[in-house]
């Protein structure tokens, strides 16, 4: 429910090698979130795969206080608003609205507060320490669905994280079950160190593209 292609600027992966790397897991399908872009939904329109894999489409979208998960989504929507606004904005394109990675150690303090959301990231492959134990905590005790991703920008980290739900195998179906809380996680963490050392070398290269600056 939560996977990165090449068309978000920090994903390494192709449409195409993202499905294969999904049905190498043995799981079933999954959704594009690439950041504020729905470039790799309408590669999607164009691509055939076999049987009843699933593809949904979906963004994530870059509020004014956190990051968003717009599940079903094929339109763009705008960053930089609030998040009740894109909340909205993504209800009214049919979409379910997604708090994703809520508790993050990096992100920003409070997003669950700020709209009324669909579904809890409840875990995240990226999210360490507390953060999923938070995000699990908080959305059981508001008795709001979850869902969990593997928030996968390589190939290494994809398929990490998987929400199960009992439903035939299509996108809208899918989509009913978290509206309604009728799904389960699990998963597991990308290694801390592997993430940290992909973070710093990530770092030097945009130090080094930006001139140092």
């Amino acid at each position: 429910m939560h996977v990165h292609t090449i068309h978000s600027y920090d994903g390494y992966c192709t449409l195409k090698e993202i499905v294969k790397l999904i049905k190498s897991a043995g799981l079933d399908g999954f959704a594009i979130t690439d950041h504020d872009s729905i470039e790799g939904v309408k590669e999607m329109e164009g691509l055939s795969t076999t049987g009843d894999f699933i593809i949904i489409p979906g963004i994530e979208v870059t509020t004014k206080h956190g990051h968003v998960l717009g599940l079903g989504v094929r339109e763009l929507i705008p960053k930089g608003l609030p998040a009740d606004e894109t909340v909205e904005l993504i209800k009214e394109r049919g979409g379910i609205a997604v708090a994703a990675h809520p508790f993050w150690l990096t992100g920003k303090p409070g997003l669950v507060h700020k709209a009324k959301f669909d579904a809890i990231e409840s875990f995240n492959s990226r999210a360490y320490f507390l953060a999923n134990r938070l995000a699990y905590e908080y959305a059981k005790r508001n008795r709001i669905p979850v869902t969990a991703g593997s928030d996968g920008h390589a190939p290494d980290e994809i398929g990490l994280a998987w929400t199960s739900v009992n439903c035939g195998r299509n996108a809208e179906e899918v989509l009913e079950e978290i509206r309604s809380g009728r799904t389960k996680t699990s998963g597991r963490n990308f290694p801390f160190l592997s993430y940290a050392k992909r973070g710093i070398k990530k770092g030097i290269i945009s130090r080094w593209r930006g001139g140092g600056k």
